[in-house]
């Protein structure tokens, strides 16, 4: 329910225009009162009906509430449209899988560890906006991009809570998220050359670490998603190019190919001995290794994701591919207007990827595992 307008008739009356899922405006009328310190909003009537028919229904509920100061005309329909936050946040859910959202692992991760502990469990409408800014502050304290995307997912979750008419409002509306600053960290020649030493000496000591490795890797070599390469199947795999559907950026059922120089394609080859899984890195994130390998190479301000834009500020600077053909390989939604007019070649995306794969290893070979 989207809210276009807010009047009120009087000081205990108020009426709501909205728009409703097929773009048609409705009016609603709530009553407004107070009872044990908490502010309620109890829908009375709709936009079809006299307003004098209004004005008698709240009169009649007011006068109640006047002879008995415990009556609650919102306390009869509570037992009936009760849902706690867990409940709401699987029909969240739900949509989520309707709409084929990639991000639904990630939402899922972050409501079962910081939502769901302080209010999984609680009925959606005893949550207050004081409850909502008291967790957001403290989970700040902790990371504030956190904080964000989690306020991010709540706020939804209370707008689905409105939606099935669970709330009126939503506590979280006016809690304004952290500001945050657009990271443009890449790892130097230096790094660069430590990240590759560091790996292979840890892959040449214990090769069970060669899934995680080679995850870093095609990070490094692809510039693909992290969550592209970890839902990326044997199927998926097409010699120089992984095609996969439905991927972040690509809602309208077109797939996304990740090109693989030749070096990208010796660490799947190196992969193909131990297919244990359906997906051809077996895990879903080399986290655990990478915190570890960064660490020993100074460089602990490094994520995961930087290796992306690593990949793109080579493409573009030492390589010199254009920034349309950069975009293309790593998968950029931006781009795609630019795309209906000018066409890139399978073959051009080919020679680019291999390009680039040339001038990262540049001075450094892989280790016989991966050849």
């Amino acid at each position: 329910m989207k809210k276009i307008t807010s009047d009120k008739l009087n000081q205990s009356i108020k009426q709501v225009a909205w728009t409703n899922s097929k773009g048609q405006k409705q009016i609603s009328y709530y009553l407004k009162y107070t009872i044990n310190g908490k502010r309620r909003n109890m829908k009375i009537g709709h936009g079809g009906m006299p307003i004098q028919t209004v004005r008698k229904i709240a009169s009649e509920l007011q006068a109640k509430m006047l002879l008995d100061n415990s009556f609650d005309p919102l306390a009869k329909n509570d037992s009936s449209k009760k849902a706690t936050t867990d409940e709401v946040f699987a029909k969240y859910q739900q949509q989520l899988e309707m709409n084929n959202r990639k991000t639904i692992q990630e939402y899922v991760r972050l409501y079962e560890k910081d939502i769901k502990p302080s209010f999984g469990h609680l009925p959606i409408d005893t949550i207050s906006r004081g409850d909502v800014k008291s967790w957001f502050d403290e989970l700040s304290l902790r990371s504030k991009y956190t904080a964000n995307r989690c306020l991010t997912i709540l706020k939804t979750v209370f707008e689905i809570a409105i939606d099935y008419e669970y709330l009126e409002t939503n506590p979280a509306s006016r809690i304004k998220k952290h500001a945050e600053v657009k990271r443009t960290r890449h790892y130097t020649p230096e790094e660069k050359l430590n990240i590759f030493r560091e790996l292979f000496r840890r892959l040449d000591e214990d090769n069970s670490l060669l899934h995680s490795v080679s995850f870093i890797l095609l990070l490094i070599f692809t510039g693909a998603r992290k969550s592209e390469l970890a839902s990326a199947t044997w199927d998926d795999w097409h010699g120089d190019y992984i095609e996969l559907k439905e991927h972040k950026t690509d809602k309208d059922g077109k797939t996304r190919k990740i090109w693989l120089n030749s070096q990208s394609r010796s660490v799947i080859q190196a992969l193909q001995g131990e297919k244990k899984k359906k997906t051809i890195l077996g895990i879903k994130n080399p986290k655990r290794l990478w915190n570890s390998v960064k660490l020993a190479c100074n460089c602990k301000d490094l994520r995961l994701h930087d290796l992306r834009h690593s990949f793109g500020t080579i493409s573009t600077n030492a390589a010199n591919i254009q920034t349309l053909q950069t975009g293309e390989l790593m998968g950029h939604k931006s781009l795609s207007i630019m795309q209906r007019y000018q066409h890139i070649e399978d073959k051009t995306s080919k020679e680019n990827i291999e390009k680039i794969g040339n001038e990262i290893l540049s001075g450094i070979n892989l280790p016989t595992t991966y050849q």
